[in-house]
């Protein structure tokens, strides 16, 4: 039997703590470049008294994900704080669990189904539009990422409820979002969880948000069930699935868990997502041209629908590139449940394991020039030499994101409709810098300019 290598020993750290306070700040990701540049695609370290793994390597991290994902399970505190929030659903259950849950709502983030939901994101964006040409002609600047905020929110908002939110309770979950979600980014990376049980006023605060979106979610679950109606959304197609051994439904705990997951997956990161390609836009001149070209030709002046999506490919490739260099979730954890074989190296039971999609995706190995922004290594012949799990912004193997489908077309949606009407210019001296927490954030926001299309 072949010997398995030592994985290689990193920074020693300090007593007792480790490499925890370089772990737990804002820096981490360059801290974890220095030792991917020092020791190689594999590196452990010490956290508190627990042994810590960094992989970067994709064919490391296929098998974590596909081949050996009973070995690596999401019992970490960064799954442990979201699942606050989100509760047992599809993104947080385990074992026999997850199983259930994802054979429930799976069908019905299939592509088909999707479909049927694109005039409501139509409408949302081309609300947002008009508000855009007043703001244009008064000469404003707009707080790109709040707008994307707000729109995908609202796209969200009507694909799980049709119109069952009143404005007041749009209006509530618009306000409420935004804390919570910086407050769970906030308790994620705290070095003593013990911390956020604390009766701090924060702490206080952050449970207050989670009820107020509760109170909303079981109101229209209850008015739901006891009325007749049917509107085409996803929170009708979640209470008619059925268990296909049991035939029960899902709870209407479930239900909340699936509408706040939703909330979560197609919101706040496609609008991150989307305030990074229009940061980057104004300084690829060559890419808006290319985008406003494929936009004319398919839409004109038109609002598109689902048979244009596939036509709309270029706006596609230039969002799957932007999660490329910013994806949703700047790193993933996972509990090694037992000792175990990881390519030719040996990993220990009961540590943490971590890899990380931005720096995956800026794998020199992998990516060719891996700083420049070019669509172009989405094409499909390019995209087809690349490795499968070089690219992860969606996760990857039978855990991968079920809310991909849904993500992408909102996003596509929301560039070539932006495209046809304005071209964004960032505010000269206006900082950019990315927020690593849970999410991939622009930390300042992103203010632009609106200009018309000549």
């Amino acid at each position: 039997m072949m010997k398995l290598k030592v994985v290689p020993l990193g920074p020693k750290g300090y007593p007792f703590i480790g490499s925890l306070l370089h772990f737990a700040s804002h820096n981490r990701i360059d801290w974890l470049q220095s030792l991917i540049d020092t020791y190689g695609d594999i590196v452990t370290f010490k956290l508190l008294k627990k042994r810590a793994y960094f992989i970067n390597h994709p064919e490391l991290i296929k098998e974590v994900l596909t081949n050996s994902s009973a070995n690596y399970s999401k019992k970490t505190i960064s799954f442990k704080i979201v699942k606050e929030v989100l509760g047992e659903s599809t993104f947080t259950s385990v074992g026999d669990e997850w199983k259930r849950k994802r054979l429930l709502v799976q069908p019905y983030f299939h592509k088909s189904q999707i479909a049927t939901l694109s005039n409501l994101m139509t409408e949302s964006i081309e609300k947002m539009l008009a508000q855009w040409e007043t703001d244009c002609d008064a000469g404003k600047v707009i707080d790109l990422t709040d707008a994307m905020m707000q729109v995908t929110l609202q796209i969200v908002v009507k694909a799980l409820f049709s119109t069952a939110l009143s404005d007041e309770d749009l209006q509530t979950v618009g306000a409420t979002f935004p804390p919570l979600l910086a407050a769970t980014n906030r308790r994620a990376i705290l070095p003593f969880q013990w911390l956020s049980a604390l009766p701090w006023s924060s702490n206080k605060n952050y449970q207050g948000y989670i009820d107020k979106l509760d109170k909303i979610i079981f109101r229209i679950i209850r008015h739901r069930r006891a009325s007749n109606d049917e509107p085409m959304d996803l929170l009708q197609m979640l209470m008619e699935a059925t268990d296909g051994e049991t035939g029960q439904p899902l709870t209407d705990d479930e239900l909340r868990n699936e509408a706040m997951t939703m909330f979560i997956a197609g919101h706040e990161t496609t609008a991150n997502a989307l305030s990074w390609l229009w940061s980057i836009l104004p300084r690829q001149t060559v890419v808006r041209t290319n985008l406003e070209r494929e936009v004319d030709a398919v839409l004109g002046k038109r609002a598109p629908n689902a048979s244009d999506y596939p036509n709309l490919s270029y706006c596609l490739k230039v969002f799957k590139e932007t999660m490329r260099l910013y994806p949703p979730v700047p790193m993933l954890p996972r509990h090694v449940e037992r000792d175990h074989k990881l390519g030719e190296y040996h990993i220990e039971g009961g540590s943490d394991l971590f890899f990380s999609p931005y720096l995956l995706h800026r794998h020199p190995d992998f990516w060719s020039h891996p700083e420049l922004f070019n669509p172009h290594r989405f094409d499909r012949e390019s995209h087809r030499e690349q490795h499968s799990f070089a690219y992860i912004p969606f996760g990857g193997g039978p855990r991968i994101c079920l809310g991909n489908n849904f993500a992408l077309m909102e996003a596509v949606f929301i560039t070539a409709m932006v495209t046809q009407k304005f071209r964004l210019n960032v505010v000269n001296g206006a900082k950019i810098e990315p927020l690593m927490s849970l999410t991939t954030r622009p930390k300042y926001g992103i203010s632009v300019r609106l200009e018309r299309r000549p």
